[in-house]
């Protein structure tokens, strides 16, 4: 009897320890519930950027069980062991979305997942992100009860290592304007140092804002509203015009500190819109490149083309397509510079500011070609709602020198260069890109969104 009691009592001692081992104490489980709860409590947002490590909190909704961590989930190297060693804490909440009936009357469902980011230090939100869906539930059920799909696991740790782990940018500033449509066209000023945003109503019975930043102080330092849709905006060297295409056929220049238009040129701007560094003014569309002296309205240059570049010397640089294929040249000396592969009848395409590379984009798919390589290559983004490794439609792209940065509906960016360096991609806090714009020495990237925030991001 004694040995066993002793048994008994040693067994009791294993069972114990694993519990204390498995389960997180009711201290940190509590904290944790008790800012996942209300993750607003502080209703400032958090500035800066979500950084490791990361305590990951779970919890089902509707459920009486605390939020405490999930087995399922692993993050190596970037997750926390416990709430008191991390930075972050990601508040992960799952919903069950109904998504089939059986013949036994049992419901099949999908796990959805909603993250909220918290800053541990002081407990404010840096975002919220949505759309990690699971698999759907089993087609074929035998058994009762309900049927549930796999909950998204992987896509969410790729996701969550891509936010912590920034190596291609960091966050700079956040800019907030005024009305809160979504962007249609980012530009940037020569010097880098103001912004100009043209946003898109959802309205249609609204004018259109066209907003310009001071980076600096990251304030608004104008606001013009145009009684047309604009897709394409430049802003002048000197940062006191604003070029606007109205329905790519005609260009209105605007006086930013009056906010009236004080220029119109007839000219074709369905393509292209670019201020050169002395102010003179590029435009392209319907086969037509011009160059413009704004203050005479007087074109100074033109050439057969339907886009134009800036090379980083400030030479202007044209694009023409033909049944054979794109040819770049100087417009100037016209010394031709590169040729690439025929575009189809539905693909967008642009070229470099150095004339070696040419981007096309379509409904389904992005693709970069580099002078002398026939053979393109993906613009290649990962998609949240399709599981992360399915390749995603380009929703915004611009030129640098020698490639493109791109961004998608799932607030990813790319990076792509024709010099061999090959793509990298960084995560944004925002859902779906619409417009993106890189700085003249190709140190920032803007980027803005569908509710017309725009966030700057310095490249590393």
């Amino acid at each position: 009897m004694q040995k066993l009691a002793a048994f008994l009592c040693l067994a009791a001692a294993i069972v114990t320890a694993q519990q204390k081992k498995s389960v997180p104490s009711p201290g940190a489980a509590g904290t944790a519930t008790k800012i996942c709860d209300d993750p607003y409590q502080v209703r400032e947002p958090a500035d800066g950027w979500p950084e490791g490590p990361v305590y990951i909190a779970f919890h089902r909704e509707k459920s009486k069980t605390p939020w405490m961590r999930n087995p399922v989930i692993k993050a190596p190297g970037i997750e926390a062991a416990s709430l008191a060693g991390a930075r972050t804490l990601a508040c992960v909440e799952e919903s069950r979305l109904e998504m089939a009936k059986y013949e036994s009357g049992a419901l099949g469902y999908t796990p959805a997942w909603d993250v909220i980011l918290v800053r541990t230090s002081d407990r404010k939100v840096y975002f919220m992100r949505t759309g990690f869906d699971g698999e759907s539930p089993p087609e074929v059920k035998f058994h009762r009860g309900a049927g549930l799909g796999k909950p998204p696991v992987a896509p969410f740790v790729r996701w969550l290592r891509l936010v912590v782990d920034q190596k291609v940018a960091r966050l700079k500033t956040r800019l907030q304007p005024k009305e809160h449509d979504k962007a249609s066209a980012l530009a940037f000023s020569a010097d880098g140092s103001k912004l100009v945003m043209v946003q898109e109503p959802y309205d249609n019975a609204k004018p259109t804002p066209v907003t310009v930043f001071d980076l600096t102080s990251k304030q608004v330092t104008a606001v013009l509203h145009v009684d047309h849709p604009v897709h394409r905006v430049a802003l002048s060297a000197s940062g006191n015009m604003i070029a606007t295409e109205r329905y790519g056929s005609r260009v209105e220049i605007w006086d930013v500190s009056t906010a009236k238009m004080v220029h119109k040129l007839e000219t074709p701007a369905g393509e292209s819109l670019l201020f050169g560094a002395d102010d003179v003014l590029a435009t392209a569309g319907t086969d037509k490149v011009s160059v413009w002296n704004v203050q005479s309205e007087r074109e100074l240059r033109s050439a057969k083309g339907s886009h134009l570049a800036l090379s980083p010397g400030g030479t202007w640089l044209v694009a023409a397509r033909d049944g054979n294929g794109v040819t770049v040249q100087e417009i100037e000396s016209s010394r031709s510079l590169a040729t690439f592969p025929k575009v189809g009848a539905q693909e967008k395409y642009l070229i470099s500011n150095g004339g070696n590379a040419m981007a096309t984009t379509s409904v389904f798919s992005g693709r970069m070609y580099v002078a002398g390589n026939a053979e393109p290559q993906l613009l290649s983004l990962p998609a949240i709602s399709m599981g992360m490794d399915v390749v995603s439609t380009v929703t915004a792209i611009a030129p640098t020198h020698d490639g493109f940065v791109f961004g998608n509906g799932d607030g990813f960016v790319g990076v792509a260069s024709g010099s061999g360096k090959g793509q990298r991609v960084f995560a944004t806090d925002f859902g779906a890109i619409k417009a993106i714009a890189v700085s003249p020495d190709e140190k920032l990237i803007a980027v803005a969104d569908s509710s017309g925030e725009v966030s700057i991001w310095e490249l590393l």
